[in-house]
């Protein structure tokens, strides 16, 4: 029996911008995926990964100029 997917949400530390989702199983397959779209066999420094059930992904807002 297959473990039912899961949607995760990523984002690169110093940006504000989200990407998402991702279908895995765990967040370790969410991780291994991220891996693969990058190309790059480690994850970059600060890189925040979370469940979107737990989390949903934030639109981006500009400020506005003062």
């Amino acid at each position: 029996m297959r473990t039912p997917s899961r949607r995760f949400g990523y984002k690169f530390s110093g940006y504000f911008m989200e990407y998402g989702p991702i279908e895995a199983e765990s967040l370790d397959a969410a991780k291994a995926e991220i891996r693969q779209r990058l190309s790059v066999t480690r994850l970059p420094l600060g890189l925040q990964v979370w469940d979107l059930a737990e989390r949903p992904l934030t639109r981006w807002r500009v400020d506005a100029a003062s």
